[in-house]
């Protein structure tokens, strides 16, 4: 009897050892996962800030956009969006998968929709061969173009979905990033905005003042003498 229960509790001990070590290699997997980027997923109430300039990559101050959204449409046709103009575009990366993904695509289906900026909203998925096409097909919004295009989301280095990133008419990003809702999302981006045309006015004045005092690009006074 006592070799019995010797003999249990070692074996208890065994498989103690061996889930331990299950749990701890499962845990390394997932933070090497994070660490990579792999889907954003953003099941939590605080959203991640969306700034100028990026927040996940930072970008140059002057970074820019492709000239135009290449891709395709969920009936396989090729679509070509142009993102200078005189509007700006809110380019909301999205997929079939993304459990928090379903909000956004609920929220864009909605009349009346505020974009941040007046922006034109569209929605850009990965290749088809990448995604649902049915499942695409379901979830999109009646007057919200989609475009599938994997090509954008590694020009623009997407790090997962859902994410978004407001392009200006010039084609400059001017705000980028995610949350886990549309109005977190919204707001965040809507500062974004207004943080950009802040430094946009400014550049403004002090170039018209400038002017007014008869100094234009290539004076004397503009550089140090050699």
């Amino acid at each position: 009897m006592t070799a019995l229960v010797v003999g249990l509790a070692l074996a208890v001990l065994v498989l103690g050892v061996l889930v331990a070590g299950l749990l701890r290699s499962h845990a390394e997997i997932l933070k090497a996962l994070h660490e990579l980027g792999a889907g954003l997923e953003l099941d939590r109430s605080e959203p991640v800030p969306v700034t100028i300039d990026g927040v996940v990559k930072p970008r140059a101050a002057d970074a820019t956009a492709p000239e135009a959204l290449l891709g395709s449409t969920l009936d396989g046709e090729d679509v070509a969006i142009p993102l200078r103009g005189s509007r700006a575009t809110l380019l909301a990366f999205l997929s079939s998968g993304c459990t928090t993904c379903k909000g956004f695509w609920t929220a864009f289906g909605e009349r009346g929709l505020q974009v941040p900026a007046d922006a034109r909203l569209v929605v850009v998925t990965r290749d088809l061969a990448e995604e649902s096409p049915s499942k695409l097909t379901q979830l999109a919004p009646a007057d919200v173009p989609v475009v599938a295009s994997t090509l954008v989301w590694d020009g623009l280095d997407v790090p997962g979905s859902p994410y978004f990133v407001l392009v200006d008419p010039t084609g400059r990003v001017v705000g980028e990033g995610s949350g886990s809702n549309w109005p977190q999302v919204a707001d965040l981006l809507g500062q974004a905005h207004a943080d950009s045309g802040s430094t946009s006015q400014r550049r403004a004045r002090d170039e018209a003042a400038l002017r007014s005092a008869g100094i234009e690009p290539g004076h004397p006074s503009l550089y140090e003498a050699s």
